[in-house]
């Protein structure tokens, strides 16, 4: 039984905890907003209709070491007005599917499995009757088979600071997982921080007749609202399942927020070296 006071998450529904003002989704209103963002996504594909920007893939050249560079196209998937105490801030998260080429011609091969896709975040105040950007951070690489995650959700992390967070999934050769991503605001740019809270690996073989080799690992988290570390709401992880063998029942790990640098997984957590 968690305390009233710990706000719990679901991996795929995340609740809200505050009350928010959307913006109105009419197609003028994310034009004008594009416009306030246009310097960050200068590019516009003709042939695609399309914002859009180059950015690495997530894929990297196994001859040069260099990620390979391509265009994503680009779309609002959150925005939200929140009151702080400096009064109203717009809260945005920008998602990108891969789309084109370095050229601008649009991509005709579907197998994008080792591609991420691509999110933007910004926290914009009010400049007359418009908006100015306050934090930025373009593109971030998060997503899955070259598609950008959407549904992000806004997170009170602090009195007077949200984040968006999002789940991010990976699916190869029978290795399954999932990871939190959370990204939070943090002076002129956007702090990045992945936990893994899902990871699987029984239809890679791993759990047939050796256990000390199976993983199979779930994990919920909560919000804990009646402390502040470093100014930040700690997060309580509760992992079930079994990890090479050693069996985790509502096993409970905190991560705290370290100045300068967010949600930094400890070395005893059991899945900070699993997934991603």
């Amino acid at each position: 039984m968690f305390k009233s006071n710990l706000v719990l998450l679901s991996l795929r529904r995340l609740a809200f905890v505050i009350t928010v003002t959307s913006i109105c989704g009419t197609a003028s209103a994310v034009d004008s907003m594009m416009d306030v963002l246009k310097p960050y996504y200068p590019l516009y594909n003709d042939a695609l209709q399309c914002h859009g920007v180059i950015a690495p893939s997530g894929s990297v050249n196994g001859l040069t070491s260099e990620p390979y560079m391509t265009g994503y196209c680009i779309d609002i998937d959150r925005q939200k007005v929140v009151e702080t105490a400096e009064g109203k801030r717009l809260y945005i998260l920008v998602k990108g599917d891969i789309s084109f080429d370095g050229s601008g011609k649009k991509l005709d091969y579907d197998d994008t499995r080792f591609d991420n896709g691509l999110a933007g975040m910004f926290v914009l105040k009010p400049k007359g009757s418009s908006w100015e950007v306050e934090s930025a951070r373009p593109t971030i690489s998060v997503g899955s088979f070259g598609r950008g995650s959407t549904d992000w959700r806004l997170q009170k992390l602090s009195p007077n600071t949200w984040g968006f967070l999002n789940q991010h999934s990976n699916s190869l050769q029978g290795y399954y997982s999932d990871s939190l991503v959370i990204l939070i605001p943090h002076k002129r740019s956007i702090l990045e921080n992945w936990i893994g809270i899902n990871y699987n690996n029984e239809d890679a073989g791993k759990c047939e007749d050796d256990l000390s080799e199976c993983d199979n690992v779930q994990t919920v988290f909560a919000v804990d609202t009646s402390k502040k570390v470093n100014g930040f709401y700690p997060l309580e992880m509760i992992v079930d399942g079994l990890i090479k063998g050693k069996i985790y029942h509502s096993t409970t790990y905190r991560i705290e927020y370290q100045k300068d640098k967010g949600y930094i997984v400890p070395d005893g957590y059991p899945l900070k070296d699993m997934g991603y």
